[in-house]
């Protein structure tokens, strides 16, 4: 025992003093602590005390920019199947137009003592975007996966595409075809994941367009980029 109160207490950056004092109830300790030492316990596989389980559900929130893209409720259906094979119960957290931001979220899960967050999609994503909700999840050490690439900075585990192979292997592909003027349409300018396509992209820049992340964003930039390249 003595040996994983110093495995819990090296991996949340605590005594195991402090590591002691959350698993026997006793005051004096944060709330921040009390849930980096809580969500270390989960993140190490550690059983926790019965009469912790009670405290703190095994809630993980998983973050989504909404479900109108196809690919969303798929991740949300096999992602959340796994949670709960793992014994932890998934908050479905997806973003609207004029509804609850990212930041709201994140303040929400927070006061159910989340165990942790995965992110598909997000502002972290963005370069313009505000990052300070990120920061706050990185200051209560809760375990976050951001999928996708992200901004530089953050401190979170990610889970994402090599974006220049991506792009290379689909611009081979075409060239093999004997195709010659292959354009790329990628997102918004201040998308990371996009601008990584872009700079990765080996074939005329004038032959590149920025979208809005959506099925209907694509369907208008490629006819924008018909429209412009096809003889007058």
């Amino acid at each position: 025992m003595t040996r994983r109160l110093a495995d819990v207490a090296k991996y949340a950056g605590v005594s195991e003093a402090t590591v002691s004092r959350v698993l026997n109830s006793r005051s004096g300790i944060s709330d921040s602590t009390r849930d980096a030492v809580l969500a270390t316990l989960d993140d190490s596989g550690y059983e926790q005390p019965v009469k912790l389980r009670g405290q703190r559900p095994r809630l993980v929130g998983l973050v989504l920019p909404d479900l109108l893209n196809p690919i969303f409720p798929v991740f949300a259906d096999v992602v959340g199947g796994a949670l709960v094979r793992k014994g932890f119960m998934p908050v479905l957290c997806t973003r609207t137009d004029g509804g609850v931001s990212e930041a709201d979220y994140i303040s929400m899960l927070l006061g159910q003592q989340v165990s942790g967050v995965i992110f598909a999609g997000g502002d972290y994503a963005r370069a313009d975007a505000d990052h300070d909700h990120y920061r706050v999840l990185l200051h209560r050490r809760l375990p976050v996966i951001l999928m996708n690439a992200a901004t530089d900075g953050l401190g979170f585990s990610r889970v994402s595409a090599d974006d220049e192979v991506a792009v290379a292997k689909a611009y081979g592909h075409l060239r093999s075809l004997g195709h010659e003027r292959i354009g790329i349409i990628v997102g918004p300018a201040a998308h990371v994941p996009s601008q990584r396509k872009l700079q990765a992209f080996p074939g005329d820049p004038k032959l590149a367009e920025h979208a809005i992340l959506s099925m209907e964003g694509g369907h208008f930039a490629a006819s924008q980029m018909i429209e412009r390249v096809r003889p007058g």
